[in-house]
């Protein structure tokens, strides 16, 4: 474990201490979401080494890169997921002019395979080395373990990252080499939560997007354009997840109900979901697309 003495973003030292909670997922260990003086961005400390994160991670319970359709948390996961594949796939068809596309944190493969089979040219990037292996098996791509194992530069017409800049731990190093690969015209694509949204302000140490430790960082717009300020690049527009705040606000009932389900839980975390997008203006949702481009 080390503690995070400076802001990822800006650098200051001076902070405080915004939430305290702990990680909900295997073993209720204590962790602070610190807030920075100088430019309000939160990040999780103390932080697990590198090598060490991975025990924090559940597969199981990971409903993202988990296959299982076991529970109805994961039936309507599935479901859902069908439709917000094709969502990503017209997204993707309107803001570029080629489909050369790279995908950083593929999971489980499906948003890959399913681009493939739209007639786009795939590159992925997966560092756990099981959904790698499926992956490859699966799709007959190829899948890098890092976005650093090549040199090539000025390639991809789209990069997308759904929910996982909020797990690099280098994100200079990290955002420097996706520029790179970026042709000048293409298209970054980031999506993570948004802790300026209600249902964090509803849920505050229970919300389920916090994910501590394994999300480092907690971005909020502002985060976002100032983070991507220091590569020369804007944000062109905002996009919400609508579907994430009824999962997210299922998980932060099961959280504050001590992981007990339920009907009476499920229908908060329906309510509570559906009070988010409805309170919600833009920038304001429980998770963001955010579409960036060179300036």
């Amino acid at each position: 474990m080390k503690n995070i003495t400076s802001c990822p973003i800006c650098e200051s030292t001076k902070n405080k201490t915004f939430l305290k909670s702990r990680n909900f997922r295997i073993n209720e260990q204590a962790f602070d979401l610190m807030e920075c003086d100088s430019c309000t961005f939160r990040y999780t400390s103390p932080l697990p080494e590198v090598n060490e994160i991975g025990e924090y991670y559940d597969p199981e319970n990971y409903v993202s890169h988990t296959g299982t359709k076991k529970g109805i948390v994961n039936k309507l996961f599935h479901a859902i997921r069908k439709i917000t594949l094709n969502n990503k796939f017209k997204l993707l068809s309107k803001i570029s002019n080629g489909k050369k596309h790279l995908d950083i944190g593929a999971g489980n493969g499906i948003f890959l395979g399913y681009m493939k089979e739209k007639g786009w040219n795939v590159s992925g990037v997966e560092l756990d080395d099981v959904s790698r292996a499926s992956i490859e098996k699966n799709t007959g791509l190829n899948i890098a373990k890092t976005v650093h194992d090549n040199n090539e530069t000025e390639e991809f017409d789209v990069i997308t990252m759904w929910h996982v800049l909020e797990h690099v731990y280098d994100l200079r190093k990290d955002l420097n080499t996706i520029k790179q690969k970026l042709k000048k015209d293409g298209s970054l694509i980031v999506a993570v939560p948004n802790c300026d949204s209600y249902d964090a302000e509803k849920y505050k140490k229970f919300w389920a997007a916090y994910d501590l430790p394994i999300h480092l960082y907690h971005f909020r717009p502002q985060n976002i354009k100032d983070l991507f300020d220091q590569y020369d690049m804007k944000i062109v527009d905002m996009k919400p997840m609508k579907f994430d705040s009824y999962y997210i606000s299922l998980i932060s009932e099961q959280y504050k109900n001590n992981q007990k389900s339920g009907i009476g839980v499920m229908l908060r975390g329906f309510y509570y979901g559906l009070v988010s997008n409805l309170k919600a203006k833009k920038g304001e949702y429980s998770s963001q697309i955010y579409i960036i481009k060179n300036k």
